[in-house]
C-alpha cells in the first residue's frame, strides 16, 4: 500500500478502504484504480419510495438535469437519442448477438433503446427505478418496462442473451452485488454491455483535466460514486466469472469507455450476417435502414473531421511561412550597393564614363 494512503470515508468496491487523495470529493484506489466518491451516500440511494423527492425519481428527469447539466427535456431526448447514440449501441451488439434473444436494459430512461431492441427483433424490455418514469416510458414506446432494482427482481436465473447498462454502473452504490446479479440472469454465452465513464487509470487530477477538460462533467459525487477505469471494471468482472472482455468504441470516447463482457469469448458477426438477420421482419427492415444511414453520417462526420483537419494543417503551415517571411524582412537592411550590386556598377560607369 502507498504511503500516503489513508483510511476512506467510503471504501472501494473492491473492498480496499487504503485509498488516495484525488481531489475534494472523490479517492482513487490503487488497488484497482477506481475513483471513489466520498460524500455521504446512503446505501438506499437506489430505491425510490418518493418519485417528487427521491434523487433517482420523476424531478431527477424533469428538473435536475436539465436544470443543473443543460441537457434537453425528456421528450427531446426520446427523440434526438434514437438516431445518435441508441443507434450506435444497437449496431454495437449486433456485432456479437443477432435477435431473436432476450434482453434486459437498467436504466432505460425514456425507453426508446428497450424499443429499437423490440424492433430489431429481440425480446426487449426495460427496468428503472421511479414509477413516473417507467409509466412515461412504457406509454412513449409502448414497451415492457420493470421497476425497482434488479437485485428485487422477479427473474429466472440464465434467462437472458444481453442486459445493457449504459450510464448506469458510475451510480450502482453496490456495484459488485449488482453486477453479480447481472451476471447471474444471463445464459452461460450471454453478454453485458457497459457504456461509462473511463478514469485514465493512474492520472492525478491536474493530468486528467489537462487531458480532457470535459472530463470534469463527470464528477458528480453524490451521484457518479465509482468512476471505472479499464483495469478496474475488467478486474471486477473477471472476480465475477466472466473473463472475456471487449472495449468498443465510446460514442463520447472523450471520456466514456464501452466494454463487452461475456464469459465466454465473444464471436464477432459480419456486415452481411446483421444485415441478413434485420430482413427478416418488417420492424426489422426499418432498423436496418436507420443503421445504414446513421452509419453514413458517421462516415461523413469523420471525413469532414479529416479534411478541416488538413484544412488546419494547411493554415497552421501557411502561417508559420509568412511569420518567416516576416521575420525576415525585419532583419537590418545593408548598404544599397550589398542590396542591388548591378545597379551600383551600373551607377558608377555612367559616373565615370
Amino acid at each position: 500500500m502507498q504511503s500516503n494512503a489513508r483510511p476512506a470515508g467510503r471504501p472501494c468496491w473492491c473492498g480496499n478502504a487504503e485509498l488516495l487523495p484525488f481531489s475534494a470529493d472523490y479517492a482513487r484506489c490503487p488497488v484497482c484504480e477506481t475513483l471513489v466518491a466520498q460524500s455521504g451516500i446512503p446505501d438506499d440511494i437506489s430505491h425510490v419510495s418518493d418519485d417528487e423527492s427521491d434523487l433517482y425519481g420523476k424531478t431527477y428527469f424533469t428538473k435536475h438535469q436539465s436544470e443543473d447539466y443543460g441537457l434537453p427535456d425528456l421528450p427531446t431526448r426520446a427523440r434526438a437519442d434514437l438516431p445518435e447514440r441508441c443507434s450506435h449501441w444497437l449496431r454495437t451488439i449486433l456485432k456479437y448477438k443477432l435477435p431473436p434473444g432476450r434482453s434486459l436494459e437498467l436504466g432505460s430512461a425514456h425507453g426508446g433503446f428497450v424499443a429499437m431492441m423490440r424492433r430489431a427483433g429481440f425480446e426487449a424490455s426495460g427496468l428503472d427505478l421511479s414509477p413516473w418514469l417507467v409509466e412515461f416510458s412504457s406509454k412513449t414506446f409502448d414497451v415492457p418496462v420493470l421497476c425497482g432494482m434488479i437485485e428485487k427482481q422477479a427473474m429466472s436465473p440464465a434467462s437472458l442473451d444481453v442486459i445493457c447498462l449504459f450510464d448506469v454502473l458510475e451510480h450502482l452504490p453496490h456495484a459488485r452485488q449488482t453486477i453479480g446479479q447481472c451476471l447471474s440472469l444471463l445464459k452461460s454465452d450471454g453478454m453485458l454491455a457497459v457504456q461509462t465513464p473511463c478514469y485514465p487509470e493512474g492520472k492525478t487530477l491536474d493530468e486528467v483535466l489537462r487531458a480532457e477538460p470535459r472530463f470534469a462533467d463527470q464528477f458528480k459525487p453524490r451521484e457518479h460514486i465509482h468512476i471505472f477505469s479499464r483495469r478496474s471494471v475488467t478486474l471486477l468482472v473477471e472476480q465475477l466469472g466472466a473473463p472475456n472482455v471487449v472495449f468498443e468504441r465510446a460514442i463520447f470516447g472523450h471520456y466514456d469507455m464501452f466494454p463487452f463482457v461475456s464469459r465466454v469469448p465473444l464471436t464477432v458477426n459480419n456486415p452481411e450476417i446483421i444485415a441478413e438477420a434485420l430482413q427478416r421482419t418488417a420492424d426489422a427492415r426499418f432498423m436496418l435502414a436507420l443503421l445504414d444511414a446513421t452509419a453514413r453520417a458517421e462516415h461523413f462526420q469523420q471525413e469532414s473531421a479529416k479534411r478541416l483537419g488538413a484544412i488546419q494543417s494547411l493554415k497552421a503551415e501557411r502561417d508559420r511561412r509568412k511569420q518567416k517571411k516576416t521575420r525576415a524582412s525585419s532583419w537590418p537592411r545593408g548598404p544599397s550597393f550589398l542590396r542591388h550590386p548591378r545597379k551600383a556598377i551600373a551607377a558608377l560607369f555612367r559616373r565615370f564614363h
